[in-house]
């Protein structure tokens, strides 16, 4: 069956309309289109009562000609001879002069040519080489085991753009791979998480928020959240530490709005906020930070720093940093108690960061009395397992292997595994 515009001129298979003449069938159909779809709807169903042949299809295609009209010539495909290609295989092997003389050549010979076409008759027959881009060659190459070991090495430590640059291959390539390998494209930041800490050098999580507050431990970022500084202001306990310390001052009571003040700056600025080491003889960020608050919140210095220690404030980025860590070790060694680390925590300290046993025994004494619950070693009857300090009592209410039974402890008298 012919086309649309074919049956309206009654050219096509002999098909000619029984009721209504094309002109006829275009009014209709155009008086319809006016009345939006609706009106297009009831102008076919007109047409098809008396005219059955005509397909519901091509009416549609008709409204679209009458409302959108095509006054361009109609799309011809052009017809390459052998002697087409030839003047154009020719051209493209002499350069770009020949390419300009090969293209004149077919436009002259064939005038309704318009050159987009030889451009993609070229393309057909491969005589356009498409420019490669710096790095891009590589990108296509499968991976070789040096390309692995470069990411298994440098997973977690280099960003994925620094790897695509290594290794001359694009971002998602790079991070396609580290997931075919097994691995994560996530950069991994130095520092220690305060429990994870707490667990492999066998001190409870209080003494290393202590020795944080006390500032023999550093953060990232000591700048106190603004949700743990409302927190306290609804609790009550801002405004009874504001009176002992007005009892102490003589009566002079710090201004209520300073707590809108310190709110306002405990939002964090754009930009990076890990903290580094502070050198000795100077003080360190968290203690200029927290002195800002204390006296915003009309408290003295130390009330922060117990806030800090019990955990009532806290931080927006609480990750212990490495350099902090290795002065402890290196300044105040006796801190942490060799009978109580495995062979592996003591290398890593000893090989690493350098740990010197017997430095700051004077800060050890101080922390003494809240590490004693850490000598007690208790056996749970439940497991089996042998868990030492306070920690067996959180142990017993969440183990469900066995059947309860009596505990048995016993003070440390040798060095435990």
């Amino acid at each position: 069956m012919g086309t649309m515009a074919d049956r309206w001129e009654q050219t096509t298979d002999g098909y000619s309309f029984r009721f209504f003449s094309p002109e006829q069938i275009d009014k209709i159909l155009c008086e319809g289109a006016k009345r939006g779809r609706p009106g297009s709807h009831a102008a076919i169903e007109r047409i098809l009562k008396v005219e059955p042949e005509v397909e519901r299809a091509e009416l549609w295609q008709r409204i679209r000609q009458l409302k959108y009209p095509s006054h361009g010539t109609r799309y011809r495909r052009s017809i390459w001879s052998s002697d087409d290609d030839q003047i154009l295989t020719r051209g493209y092997e002499k350069g770009w002069s020949g390419k300009q003389e090969a293209v004149r050549e077919l436009l002259k010979r064939h005038p309704d040519w318009r050159p987009h076409r030889i451009w993609r008759r070229a393309a057909k027959l491969h005589l356009i080489q498409k420019s490669v881009k710096r790095g891009q060659e590589r990108s296509r190459l499968t991976w070789s085991q040096d390309d692995d070991r470069i990411l298994l090495n440098l997973a977690g430590y280099k960003s994925s753009r620094v790897l695509s640059n290594m290794l001359h291959r694009s971002e998602a390539a790079v991070r396609y791979r580290l997931v075919v390998l097994g691995k994560s494209s996530r950069v991994h930041l130095e520092g220690y998480a305060r429990h994870a800490l707490a667990r492999d050098l066998h001190i409870a999580s209080s003494t290393i928020q202590r020795l944080i507050a006390e500032g023999l431990l550093e953060v990232r970022d000591p700048r106190v959240t603004r949700e743990s500084l409302v927190d306290l202001c609804k609790s009550g306990r801002l405004e009874a530490m504001r009176q002992h310390v007005a009892e102490i001052s003589g009566g002079l009571i710090p201004s209520p709005d300073r707590k809108a003040s310190v709110l306002g700056r405990s939002n964090p600025p754009a930009g990076n906020s890990a903290n580094s080491s502070v050198p000795s003889g100077k003080t360190s960020r968290a203690k200029r930070v927290w002195a800002d608050i204390a006296e915003s919140l009309g408290v003295t210095p130390e009330t922060v720093q117990h806030l800090v220690a019990r955990g009532v404030l806290k931080f927006y980025d609480p990750t212990i940093t490495e350099q902090s860590l290795r002065n402890l070790c290196r300044r105040y060694g006796s801190l942490i108690n060799y009978d109580y680390l495995n062979r592996e925590t003591r290398e890593w300290l000893t090989s690493s960061m350098g740990w010197v046993r017997t430095a700051g025994e004077s800060a050890s004494r101080r922390f003494a009395p809240l590490r004693k619950h850490a000598r007690v070693v208790r056996h749970c009857m439940k497991c089996g397992r042998e868990i030492r300090g306070n920690a067996f009592f959180r142990h017993t209410k969440n183990c469900d292997q066995g059947v309860p039974a009596d505990m048995h402890e016993h003070t440390l008298s040798s060095p435990a595994r």
